[in-house]
């Protein structure tokens, strides 16, 4: 086994099952018995702080996030490092989705909350904890780090979304990074944003360690770069094509299985 001192894991799909839950006792009694033996977990999500913070109220000891798909770096509470849209990106951008199959749901990542688009005000979004709406950019007055959009609804195939993906990148080429993020959905992060560039900042710069001591868990295309950059990328068993082409290797179980805390307990003997 290599020498790991990190451990890198995703949520959506990852730590989470089909329903949006996990075994909180299981993970924070992981987490705790990983500090023991020097080895530091890392949260590497496309979800927004706001979220996770939602997401782990019952985890404090998960204190490091790399959010936004590497957009955001936070360390026990505090805001390390981040990278923004500029806003007449963002104009174009929204610009850009009136070319495409309308979504079911448009929301941009700001610095407090998510601003979704004001005629999904009928929509549940249990996952966004705090947000509101806006008509126009004017109405979102923060640094916005991401643009969502997804047709949960009419569920495009995997296929479509990455050919919008790909107009997306070469239309927008040098102003922004756009990936499938699963769950029929896309996330629109400025140039040359990724979870490894973010993952490996707060590895090196922050925690004085390096990209080879990683071991990162993921699902799907917005895990691709991580799990080529660390030192073992695991893919869940449940993952997409994309990223199982890449994996080093692949969980026994899935995400609706425990797969994630399954193969952690495994690799560290705990």
């Amino acid at each position: 086994m290599k020498n790991h001192k990190f451990v890198a894991i995703d949520i959506d799909g990852t730590l989470l099952d089909d329903y949006d839950h996990y075994d909180v006792a299981r993970l924070n009694r992981d987490v705790v018995a990983l500090e023991e033996k020097g080895i530091h977990f890392i949260v590497a999500s496309g979800n927004s702080y706001d979220a996770l913070q939602a997401i782990f109220k019952d985890s404090p000891a998960v204190k490091d996030f790399v959010a936004e798909n590497g957009g955001r770096l936070i360390t026990n509470h505090h805001d390390i490092l981040s990278y923004c849209h500029q806003r007449a990106t963002l104009t174009k951008l929204l610009a850009f989705v009136n070319e495409l199959p309308h979504p079911d749901l448009l929301s941009v990542s700001g610095q407090s909350k998510t601003f979704i688009a004001a005629e999904y005000q009928d929509v549940p979004v249990p996952y966004y904890p705090h947000h509101t709406y806006f008509s126009t950019l004017a109405d979102v007055g923060e640094p916005v780090y991401n643009l969502n959009i997804s047709w949960f609804k009419l569920r495009l195939p995997q296929p479509q979304i990455q050919a919008i993906v790909d107009r997306l990148n070469n239309r927008f080429a040098g102003e922004v990074q756009a990936t499938y993020s699963g769950a029929f959905g896309i996330d629109v992060l400025p140039a040359g944003v990724n979870k490894a560039v973010g993952l490996r900042q707060l590895v090196t710069d922050q925690l004085n360690g390096s990209m080879d001591a990683v071991v990162a868990f993921g699902d799907t295309s917005n895990d691709i770069e991580m799990l080529q950059e660390v030192g073992t990328g695991y893919a869940m068993k449940n993952a997409t094509p994309d990223l199982l082409a890449v994996a080093d290797r692949v969980t026994a179980l899935d995400n609706n299985h425990d797969g994630l805390l399954n193969e952690i307990e495994l690799l560290f003997d705990l």
